[in-house]
């Protein structure tokens, strides 16, 4: 989903990892020592329909598109996600996670700036 430009401006030095988690299709991204990062495609879930803690989520837009922005600053837990409506029923999920857990503002930068890579790729 990413091209070799995006991936460096992402911060990514290799190809990601193909995985599956449920029913979703995921490209993973491990940076040892500093952060991993995936985006997960969802064809049977839309936004309205994925389960998110109030408290942590918050309606964005990326793009002209409708978005949550799922982190919790005060943890500053070095965990950051945007999820991207993709139709009616389909999503995108983008996860950053630092390696040593903390710098939640850091990672919602990184999974922000991926998310508007990801964005005008959707249908």
């Amino acid at each position: 989903m990413l091209t070799s430009a995006e991936r460096s401006t992402a911060g990514l030095t290799s190809v990601g990892e193909p995985k599956a988690i449920g029913s979703a299709r995921t490209c993973d991204w491990t940076e040892p020592g500093t952060f991993g990062l995936a985006i997960s495609v969802d064809e049977s879930k839309g936004l309205a329909d994925l389960r998110t803690e109030k408290k942590t989520a918050r309606q964005v837009k990326v793009g002209a598109r409708e978005a949550l922005k799922v982190a919790d600053p005060k943890a500053d837990d070095g965990t950051c996600a945007v999820l991207l409506g993709a139709g009616e029923s389909a999503s995108v999920q983008i996860d950053v996670s630092n390696t040593n857990f903390t710098g939640t503002e850091a990672a919602c930068a990184r999974a922000d700036k991926v998310a508007g890579l990801v964005e005008p790729k959707l249908p």
